[in-house]
């Protein structure tokens, strides 16, 4: 349900909630990505919380509910493939906080917690519910690997605020909006033409500004959209720190075509007044510039759907340098078909290796295929605890050991 591009199709929603009613629930984390229990038409269901996107359903739950279509939608996923797809109406959807919930997630969080309000009138069977919600109907390879059926986006939570604590696990979805937010020095308004979505204006630097989406369905820290790096670019505030030839990300139409690859850093990124320092981010053209999950690693998040504005509190009041937040392989590899595949080709590596040549051995060892969900979910344990390894390849010119780094 990402960055949609609005048909003829409007959603409106009836939250029964009382104004500052309000539920705390937890999320687990897997393949970061954010998930999190909740009732559609009356039945629990484990969905991915997507500030980024739109409300959506697979074929499979479709089938379930027996739902009625009532139209279509163009979308336009993180890789910019475009496909039209199916809008469906449900009976309700609702935020759990009784024992359902509790049973079902299992997380280091074991309370849900109900803010004092939420017992009283507009509560149904414990839970806040919203009246015949519209859900886009789609399907993704990780679906299966991480057990969800679908995504919770910024659609349902347009009578909302909403607040995530990363260390805690934990989203709160009050009713209504949050009026002392607007006296916050650091809060930022959704940009005039948001339609909905947490789109705001971030500082590079002292001076140059950039559009950004809050997208916790991203799991990079930033990921840059090329028309901001040639405006950056244009300012000398990014510097280019890799490139390669590659293969996008997954994205909800599938992955990204195969072609040149680019790695920027940002010396000075702001939200709000916190800075960040020396970010990493890969070039692509999503619709928007997007600040991802990671981010909230750093502080809590704040969004008024109400009052269109997003607000980061910082777990501390130092800045944060991310010069060694992640460290990236410069040959990536990605699991097809039972075969361990070249993904990404960086720097001195490229025409060496070709995007697409098979490994067979690390470090001399054999490696056993994994299947596809346990790469994304698990991967490859010597990939997390080394910095420099031995990759042998099968290539189009012949087998080949390459020193690969990670930098």
């Amino acid at each position: 349900m990402k960055y949609i591009y609005y048909s003829l199709i409007c959603c409106f929603f009836a939250l029964t909630a009382r104004a500052q009613d309000a539920v705390v629930f937890p999320y687990q984390v897997i393949a970061n990505k954010m998930v999190i229990q909740i009732k559609l038409n009356g039945k629990l269901v484990p969905m991915i919380f997507d500030t980024g996107g739109r409300n959506s359903i697979s074929t499979a739950l479709k089938t379930e509910f027996n739902a009625s279509v009532v139209g279509t939608m163009g979308i336009l996923d993180a890789n910019s493939n475009r496909k039209q797809i199916e809008v469906v109406e449900l009976e309700a959807v609702g935020f759990p906080i009784g024992e359902d919930i509790v049973n079902a997630v299992k997380s280091e969080v074991n309370t849900i917690k109900a803010e004092p309000n939420a017992g009283k009138a507009g509560l149904e069977n414990g839970v806040i519910v919203f009246k015949n919600p519209r859900f886009l109907v789609l399907d993704s390879e990780i679906f299966p690997c991480i057990g969800v059926q679908g995504y919770i986006g910024s659609d349902l939570l347009q009578d909302c605020t909403v607040d995530i604590d990363d260390q805690k696990k934990e989203i709160r979805i009050t009713k209504g909006g949050r009026s002392s937010l607007m006296s916050d020095r650091q809060v930022l308004p959704f940009v005039d033409d948001a339609k909905g979505i947490p789109i705001v204006t971030l500082n590079v630097g002292k001076y140059d500004e950039i559009r950004v989406m809050f997208d916790t369905g991203s799991d990079a820290f930033l990921s840059l959209k090329n028309d901001a790096y040639e405006k950056l670019k244009t300012a000398e505030l990014v510097q280019v720190i890799r490139e390669g030839e590659g293969g996008g990300s997954i994205g909800v139409n599938g992955r990204g075509g195969a072609g040149k690859q680019t790695m920027v850093q940002v010396p000075e990124l702001l939200i709000g007044a916190f800075m960040f320092t020396n970010a990493r981010a890969k070039l692509g053209n999503p619709p928007e510039t997007l600040l991802g999950y990671q981010s909230l690693k750093y502080g809590k998040v704040t969004i008024d759907y109400v009052n269109k504005l997003f607000l980061f509190s910082p777990f501390s009041s130092d800045k944060v340098d991310l010069t060694n937040a992640k460290h990236n392989w410069n040959l990536e590899i990605y699991v097809h078909d039972g075969q361990y595949l070249v993904a990404t080709v960086w720097g001195k590596l490229i025409g060496q290796v070709a995007v697409g040549d098979v490994l067979t051995h690390i470090n001399g060892k054999v490696i056993k295929p994994i299947p596809f969900c346990e790469s994304l979910t698990t991967g490859l344990p010597i990939l997390k605890e080394n910095t420099k390894l031995v990759f042998t390849l099968k290539t189009k010119s012949g087998v080949k050991n390459i020193t690969v780094l990670k930098d």
